[in-house]
């Protein structure tokens, strides 16, 4: 019992220092500006906009949480303060 209960905790483990340091600036995606979608609720809470990511005018990333949700502020309901 023990022994496969280790090996679920292992599958769940946050990863290690040395992992994350290895990665660099080019492993990570630019954004100029974060947009408002209003066509999308939020999967948390369900209010809109939610938060997409562009970079040189083009959608990077199109989110499926609003501004609070991702950055964890109420100021971040309206998308002037992203």
């Amino acid at each position: 019992m023990a022994a496969r209960n280790t090996r679920k905790r292992e599958k769940f483990r946050p990863p290690d220092l040395a992992d994350i340091q290895q990665l660099d600036a080019s492993d990570f995606q630019a954004v100029d500006e974060w947009m408002p979608n209003w066509g999308r609720e939020c999967e948390v809470c369900g209010h809109a906009p939610c938060v997409s990511d562009v970079y040189q005018g083009k959608v990077v990333y199109d989110g499926t949480m609003c501004g609070v949700c991702t950055w964890g502020e109420a100021a971040c309901r309206d998308p002037a303060n992203w």
